[in-house]
């Protein structure tokens, strides 16, 4: 048959990728292989912009990885981890075990964004349990494209994209 002989195209290639990126997020959320958890407190403030550096972490396998807490910058490492090609994710920030900033390739679409923003939410439900949690996505340039509200008591995510 004709057809069989199709090669895969770019966005089938990409969808692809997009779809293990979110099972291998949700094979580690539902393995518990996120980061152990430490709840030491920074003694400095937390920086002004959601996406400044934090005092824990820095450069990490091709991205950028901090937190204001040592906790932090070990989920904001998993979090790179899930996406070692970096075609979706570039860097991650956590603030105050709660905020959740990542920046996102250009080429990514706003379906891509919210499939990627629920599995973050659930991966980060899981290490850091009970409270409610906001996932930022920001475009490289800085610019928020989208925001993510996970809600502890209805285990609900509500994903909002920037007008």
């Amino acid at each position: 048959m004709p057809w069989m002989n199709l090669k895969a195209t770019g966005w089938l290639r990409r969808a692809a990728l997009l779809v293990m990126l979110v099972l291998v997020v949700a094979l580690a959320v539902a393995c518990g292989d996120g980061p152990p958890t430490r709840g030491a407190q920074s003694p400095n403030p937390a920086p002004s912009s959601p996406l400044d550096p934090g005092r824990y972490g820095g450069s990490y396998s091709g991205g950028t990885a901090t937190g204001d807490t040592e906790a932090g910058a070990q989920f904001a490492r998993w979090v790179l981890e899930q996406d070692p090609q970096r075609q979706y994710i570039t860097d991650a920030v956590v603030r105050n075990e709660q905020t959740l900033g990542i920046k996102v390739n250009p080429q990514v679409t706003k379906a891509d964004v919210q499939r990627l923003m629920e599995a973050l939410a659930s991966g980060m439900a899981r290490q850091f349990p009970g409270r409610p949690l906001t996932i930022n996505a920001f475009y490289q340039s800085g610019d928020k494209l989208a925001e993510a509200r996970y809600d502890p008591n209805s285990n609900q995510v509500a994903v909002q994209f920037a007008q």
